[in-house]
């Protein structure tokens, strides 16, 4: 189970955030997920998450708004780019006859490839009105430091 977290760079009245059924009546919007529903406890998971962010010196929160640090995304990916390198190593070290024959060990190293750059199975941000859930890592490479982030719905998915 993972969260969608939608959030806006101006605060929104709760009437105008997104709803579940906003999410699920388009499934083929987010296909990994084969349920999504508004999060139990919005507040309790907000504050897992600010707790989560000022642990690892990513950024800070300040009740529904937050903000990424300048260095955050070194700080989360830190290390990462080793087993990105490894990933591609292995990718390079393939044979056309592995390539054209070994279908699944293939889209094992691919699939392996794209879980070093950015994990398809953690969370997710809804940015704006974009309805596309976007991986929060994708996310923190993008961020504006400094920059608030004003939270709206949260949701859960599985």
């Amino acid at each position: 189970m993972g969260y969608i977290y939608e959030l806006f760079q101006a605060p929104r009245p709760a009437d105008e955030w997104t709803t579940e059924y906003d999410l699920n009546e388009s499934p083929s919007a987010f296909p990994i997920a084969s349920r999504i529903g508004a999060a139990m406890d919005r507040g309790a998971v907000i504050a897992r998450f600010g707790a989560w962010l000022e642990e690892r010196r990513l950024g800070w929160l300040d009740g529904d708004v937050f903000a990424i640090d300048p260095q955050a995304a070194e700080r989360y990916f830190e290390g990462r780019y080793t087993a990105f390198q490894k990933a591609v190593m292995a990718l390079q070290a393939l044979n056309e006859t592995q390539f054209i024959h070994d279908h699944g060990w293939v889209q094992t190293l691919i699939d392996a490839l794209g879980e070093a750059f950015t994990s398809k199975y953690g969370d997710y941000v809804l940015l704006g009105d974009d309805m596309t859930p976007t991986p929060f890592e994708e996310f923190l490479r993008k961020a504006q430091p400094g920059q608030r982030y004003y939270f709206g719905a949260v949701f859960y998915y599985q």
